[in-house]
């Protein structure tokens, strides 16, 4: 692993989710930073889809968070994934 990737790997061990989001968005939130830690850790190819589509879907469902939706709908579509 590159020194760029084990700096990003711990930048995102080192992320806290903010305590007063909804629940549900909160879970989402965490269970897809701990596999993007997984993917990291084991040098995976990929995430596992369904982390991502959860995220996407709990988040579309408060109105306050689109602009967060859409932008890492953008960084998808940006980057292939």
């Amino acid at each position: 692993m590159l020194q760029k990737d084990k700096e990003k790997l711990e930048r995102i061990k080192s992320l806290k989710v903010i305590e007063s989001l909804p629940e549900d968005l909160k879970v989402a939130i965490e269970s897809f930073l701990e596999q993007a830690i997984i993917v990291g850790e084991y040098e995976l190819d990929y995430m596992p889809a369904e982390y991502l589509k959860k995220l996407f879907k709990v988040c579309s469902k408060y109105p306050e968070y689109d602009e967060l939706l859409l932008k890492m709908i953008e960084v998808v579509n940006r980057d292939n994934m």
